[in-house]
């Protein structure tokens, strides 16, 4: 089954808590394949610091709700 260009979908973008929010802006790999990254930033341009995060599973998902045994046991510490 083909669904076409994945590059070719347009991300939904909007400013929320002081922040421009990307959603789901394509990431196109070296072997083809297309990742999606939500991408927060501040409103005014300009050249800033980042944080990233990354995992294999569920974008949206928050780890203290995927993963909540996990969560008890950073959390403890």
């Amino acid at each position: 089954m083909t669904y076409g260009d994945p590059m070719a979908d347009q991300f939904r973008s909007e400013v929320r808590d002081g922040m421009r929010v990307d959603w789901d802006v394509p990431i196109r790999m070296e072997d083809g394949e297309v990742l999606r990254a939500d991408v927060f930033r501040p409103v005014k341009e300009g050249r800033y610091p980042i944080i990233m995060t990354h995992g294999p599973y569920a974008k949206g998902l928050a780890f203290q709700e995927g993963f909540p045994g996990m969560w008890k046991t950073l959390t403890a510490k």
